[in-house]
């Protein structure tokens, strides 16, 4: 929640004496041409804006005011991006040239979140295109490397299944009780917004699209096992991919020209073509074209009675990534799961509360 000072200063500046000249953001417009996303690559320090908008264009609705939530520090404990201002549908910042992951959030009148984007401070990913000609980001979505060798940079962010917000990982797994103690020690809050990492129980109140929307550092878990420990007290199918037509919806949390992976996006791997890698703690894969690429073993968030635990990193651990399916898994969904050893499925079907990777495809490689 925004600070009362902060929006009565926001208010103050929409006020004023006469007319008020149109205002000309300065800097990189992030939706130029229309990309609009929930996820924003930010490649280098300087100037930025974008259009308070989701994924089907249409615009945020209440907003009065933009902050940001939270940052990893990168050693710098007033995070990576400043400067942010709300003006009339667009928000603007200022991007450090430290590297990582931040959010910006739009508030309203009570200083309520009514939707957020998280801004990914990285090098443009590479792509990589497997042989089923599936085009893959060469990393995880909040990833700072695709290389094998820089491990823990690799493992990149945790989503719960259909939410579009991050949330941190870490490098090693969490002791019991202690749920979120690493991402509290790698990242920053802005203490104007009085958000810190969360856990709550799903029920017809917080299981809502309303209250996560709300709510972007609160991970929602359920021991409800009859209702596959959904996150959502109502379920729905469709959150990251449209029933009708397929198509990418507004709560994706890819790039613009990305989305989650589809169903049968890893198809043609599997134990006798994907190899350990015991130094670095993660499984490899080449194509017949000889791209390599790297699958780490970044764990997951417990989504059930662990509530938000971080759990089953580095060697001997295991890697999740989400798809956007929820084919033939029940109350579950999909994703690409794998660890270290011989076992590896390509459609594996896992609570939708757990915390998982995500690897984003090119949107004219998906189905």
């Amino acid at each position: 929640m925004l600070s009362a000072a902060v929006l009565s200063l926001t208010a103050a500046c929409s006020k004023g004496g006469g007319e008020i000249p149109p205002y000309e953001p300065s800097g990189i417009n992030l939706t130029a041409g229309a990309a609009y996303a929930n996820c924003f690559i930010v490649d280098e320090a300087g100037d930025y804006w974008f259009e308070a908008r989701h994924v089907d264009g249409s615009a945020v609705q209440d907003a009065v005011a933009a902050d940001w939530v939270w940052s990893t520090d990168d050693a710098d404990p007033d995070g990576l991006i400043s400067e942010v201002e709300w003006h009339d549908g667009i928000i603007s910042f200022k991007a450090s040239e430290g590297r990582g992951n931040a959010l910006i959030a739009a508030f309203d009148s009570d200083g309520e979140v009514v939707w957020s984007w998280h801004v990914w401070l990285t090098e443009q990913p590479a792509l990589q295109t497997l042989d089923n000609g599936t085009v893959f980001m060469d990393r995880n979505l909040g990833a700072m490397s695709a290389a094998p060798e820089d491990v823990a940079k690799t493992y990149g962010l945790k989503y719960q299944w259909g939410r579009k917000d991050p949330f941190y990982g870490g490098d090693v797994n969490e002791e019991e009780g202690a749920a979120f103690s690493q991402a509290r020690a790698a990242t920053v809050f802005n203490p104007a917004c009085g958000f810190d990492w969360a856990v709550a129980e799903s029920d017809p109140s917080v299981g809502t699209m309303e209250f996560a929307a709300a709510n972007p550092c609160t991970f929602i878990y359920s021991e409800d096992k009859e209702n596959g420990c959904d996150w959502l007290a109502v379920r729905n199918d469709w959150l990251w991919c449209d029933e009708a037509t397929g198509a990418k919806t507004n709560h994706d949390p890819c790039p613009a020209g990305y989305t989650v992976a589809f169903d049968g996006a890893w198809e043609g791997c599997g134990y006798w073509n994907v190899d350990d890698d015991p130094v670095n703690g993660g499984r490899t894969h080449v194509t017949e074209s000889g791209e390599k690429f790297w699958w780490p073993l970044s764990g997951h968030r417990w989504g059930d009675a662990d509530a938000g635990q971080l759990d089953y990193v580095g060697p001997n651990g295991a890697g999740t990534i989400w798809m956007r399916t929820t084919v033939n898994t029940g109350y579950n969904a999909s994703c690409f799961y794998y660890h270290q050893g011989t076992y590896m499925a390509t459609s594996y079907a896992m609570y939708r509360s757990y915390g998982e990777a995500v690897r984003c495809v090119k949107e004219a490689s998906g189905k």
